[in-house]
């Protein structure tokens, strides 16, 4: 029967993974294909990864070798085939579910056995603690809507891999303790240095097996709870789970000796954290969509699904409540699941985030292990309640203790069915919740299909290798990686019919990539540099042409107030907040606390090219909100929680959508009682090359009551220290500063003469491989490792290399400032440093 169980657990998770299936690649797959080419053919490639950072990487530093071993295998038996990895990702997902299955066999036998339980209780059913507990809790884990990410991408196979061996290694150290022979012990030590070098996340392994032995001590002598027997526990924990930790330190130095830190990650910290209030929201969203692992950009949390989903939680939660509240010993159990959950997320504490769309969803693919375990723990209650060996008083007649044993099997009978049949609704819910996540990774690998096969006509009509950027190339859909790191995988061979070079792709925000730099040297070379957007809709690329805009950068002012500021804005959502002009020309609005309460108002500045328009400044009067002190209170939470943000629409993004959009703080007012919102757009790639402007949407606050007085076209010079550094343009470094031992320093000149009362330049740079949070922003980041001041509105600065504590990619900006050191303006555009040897 186990048998039998096990096999449909097996087969209902991949039928689940059955639609992504199919022959693509994704994302940081193309990353992959370029470096396994070149591994195929200089296998000392492969040897590298043991002993140097995972894929020779500069700017992150992990150590995952085996990981590499596992793609050229696959690479060797599949070519460029992705149907053959993505069986890969299911052969080590399944290899999860096949021991995770057997884990809770091991965990429900030893609630079945009298000699095991402390105190004195009365034993669970064994049909439900090894056959049906492992089978629901194997199968959840299997259909778990949450590990799409891990299983469907290619590359988020990292997860899937670890776990395999987690659960593996943690099987064969349940065997190890209730057998004397060496196997399973060393079978135990082999799964652990296997999964040591796929992920970080083995290293829990040695406390996991502490944890346990202190929950579940080898002898019932040890099972009570004072002081003696807590401390003898700790010694056995310690004396049998030597040899792991022992594994553990030695893994430790050869981790030191490959990457040159114990920690490494992607930016060899433990305890940094630059924003702790962010940092907990995050914290808590990520656990929300870990229990209810629902891609809310494609079902809504108030659909079917979602409501369903959360009764199943309530289920199951009090369903494990009952069941320990009917045998006490399956508390330790829970305890202990509890704290393996805990520490599986331990290693990924400071990158655990978990998007609405699932990003970031595979950092929690191993603690699903404990949590589907815990999920289905109410199936013990189903049948333990009612299994009970009956002993018939002297005194009854046997007729009657006869119909008390038959009414309680009927009971059994009952009470198991019911139980058995939630269990396997929740199976059905969880089934078709993955099927509705699998839809962004399928449409991701068609779409990156249909991108591969756009290049190749592209690149059938464009001899050579041409100066080429893309724009519009979706990164992610629906939390489904398409385009991230994809390009120069995608623009090789094999994927293309030649080598490409010269092709660089930018998204809607460039994090990294200073794109607002290259503009200028864009525009003066718009004749050697070919421009080129997707369009979804035809699954083709079209020409972005910089001839229409006539001048840039744009030197004048243009300002709509009065009677003109009355053509150009318009109220958008007049039904749900309240609008009116007042006799100044002036719009005022209201908002409130309702779910549609932020008021929201177009701008229409004509269709001018995008390219040349970069910031827009919107000047604001605060009005009175009357003599209610907890509305005004109210109304400046909402501000300062909320912002503005500036959506936009172009010939690229035809209507407004909230991930298209500029952002900004909303400042205390000037000392003139205005206050101003200046939205950057200088630095969004899809916003200069979309064509021309067809319309923004101011989005302000709830509850704020605010009179908009002129909306405003800033010219770059009047806002921001202008940067450049030797051949910075996008022909030659593109923004990229390279300073190392043989360099010994490199200059940066500035000129903040536009900016009215600048005296001198902040210099703000990050920490280590780590990125500006915003950019043209009039906020210092919360990630710089130093903020310098250097006098006179334009000069130039001396980056030595001993300015850089470590080797890795940093970014630089100014602010200008004026005579009593206060920041002016908005933040520079930033250049990228990268400290090499």
């Amino acid at each position: 029967m186990a048998i039998i169980l096990l096999v449909v657990a097996l087969l209902i998770t991949a039928v689940a993974y059955r639609p992504v299936l199919f022959n693509f690649f994704a994302g940081d797959d193309f990353v992959h294909l370029i470096w396994l080419q070149q591994a195929v053919l200089h296998p000392e490639l492969i040897w590298r990864n043991f002993h140097t950072s995972w894929l020779d990487g500069t700017t992150t530093k992990f150590y995952r070798p085996l990981i590499s071993v596992f793609m050229v295998s696959d690479y060797v038996l599949y070519n460029r085939n992705g149907l053959g990895f993505h069986l890969t990702n299911l052969f080590f997902h399944l290899g999860s579910v096949f021991f995770i299955f057997l884990i809770c066999r091991h965990l429900g036998k030893k609630l079945t056995l009298r000699e095991d339980l402390h105190p004195p209780a009365r034993p669970l059913d064994s049909g439900a603690a090894t056959l049906y507990w492992p089978f629901f809790a194997a199968c959840l884990f299997g259909l778990y809507p949450l590990h799409t990410e891990a299983v469907s991408w290619i590359t988020g196979r990292v997860d899937a891999v670890v776990t395999a061996f987690i659960t593996g290694s943690f099987f064969f150290y349940l065997r190890s303790r209730e057998s004397k022979a060496k196997l399973n012990t060393t079978l135990c030590l082999i799964f652990m240095v296997l999964g040591l070098t796929s992920k970080e996340m083995t290293i829990t392994l040695p406390a996991t097996f502490v944890l346990f032995e202190l929950i579940f001590p080898r002898s019932i002598l040890l099972s009570k709870y004072d002081l003696p027997s807590l401390v003898k526990r700790l010694k056995l924990a310690a004396i049998s789970t030597f040899p792991y930790w022992i594994l553990l330190v030695i893994y430790f130095g050869v981790r030191l000796m490959a990457l040159g830190t114990f920690v490494g990650g992607y930016d060899d910290s433990l305890l940094f954290i630059s924003n702790p209030q962010a940092f907990i929201r995050t914290w808590i969203n990520g656990l929300r969509l870990f229990v209810e692992p629902v891609n809310h950009e494609l079902v809504s949390a108030r659909a079917l699904v979602s409501k369903l989903w959360d009764v199943y939680l309530a289920i199951a939660g009090v369903g494990a409540a009952l069941v320990i509240g009917i045998n006490k010993n399956v508390l330790r159990l829970f305890v202990f699941l509890c704290g393996w959950l805990v520490l599986c997320l331990a290693p990924v504490y400071k990158v655990f985030a978990i998007s609405d769309d699932l990003q970031g969803s595979r950092l929690a693919y191993v603690a699903t292990v404990p949590l589907c375990m815990l999920l289905t723990l109410f199936c013990l209650a189903t049948v333990s309640s009612a299994k009970k060996t009956q002993t018939r008083n002297i005194e009854q007649p046997k007729s009657e203790a006869t119909d008390k044993i038959a009414r309680e099997k009927n009971s059994l009978n009952l009470l198991s069915i019911v139980g058995n049949t939630i269990a396997l609704g929740f199976l059905a819910l969880a089934f078709a919740v993955l099927n509705l996540n699998n839809e962004a990774w399928v449409y991701a690998g068609q779409e990156a299909n249909a991108i591969r096969g756009g290049l190749a006509r592209l690149y059938d009509t464009e001899e050579g290798d041409p100066q080429i950027l893309f724009v519009g190339l979706p990164d992610q859909v629906h939390g489904a990686y398409i385009c991230r790191n994809a390009l120069p995988g995608m623009t090789h061979t094999p994927q293309l019919q030649r080598d490409i070079k010269n092709a660089i792709l930018v998204d809607r925000f460039e994090p990294i990539f200073p794109f607002a730099l290259i503009k200028q040297s864009l525009y003066d070379n718009r004749s050697k540099v070919k421009i080129y957007r997707w369009d979804t809709e035809h699954k083709d690329f079209a020409k972005v042409d910089l001839d229409v805009v006539e001048q840039y950068p744009q030197s004048k002012l243009q300002t709509f107030s009065g009677a003109s500021l009355t053509t150009t804005i318009t109220p958008s959502n007049p039904d749900t907040c309240t609008f009116s002009w007042r006799p100044d020309n002036s719009l005022e609005l209201i908002g409130n606390s309702k779910k549609l309460g932020r008021p929201e108002v177009r701008i229409a500045p004509g269709m001018t090219p995008c390219f040349a328009m970069e910031f827009v400044r919107v000047t604001m009067r605060p009005l009175s909100t009357g003599s209610d002190q907890a509305a005004k209170e109210k109304a400046a939470e909402y501000a300062a929680k909320e912002g503005a943000d500036l959506l936009y629409t172009n010939d690229l993004v035809e209507k407004f959508e909230l991930k298209c959009r500029t952002h900004t703080t909303i400042n205390d007012p000037e000392p003139n009682g205005n206050v101003e919102l200046v939205f950057p757009l200088r630095s969004l790639p899809e916003w200069s090359l979309g064509g021309k402007c067809h319309e923004l949407l101011l989005r302000l606050p709830h509850a704020c009551h605010y009179a908009i007085d002129k909306v405003e076209i800033v010219p770059a010079a009047q806002l921001i220290p202008k940067i450049s550094f030797a051949n910075d343009g996008y022909l030659g470094s593109k923004g990229f500063m390279h300073i190392s031992r043989k360099d010994g320093e490199q200059s940066l000149d500035y000129d903040a003469t536009g900016i009215k009362g600048a005296d001198g330049v902040m210099i703000e740079t990050t920490r280590t491989n780590l990125l500006f949070e915003e950019q043209n922003g009039d906020s210092l980041s919360r990630i710089a490792s130093s903020v310098d001041m250097q006098e006179g509105a334009k000069g130039k600065i001396i980056l030595k290399r001993s300015d850089f504590p470590a080797l890795g990619l940093y970014q630089i900006r100014l602010f200008a400032k004026d005579k009593n050191g206060d920041r002016i303006g908005q933040s520079s555009d930033h250049i990228v440093v990268a400290v090499e040897d």
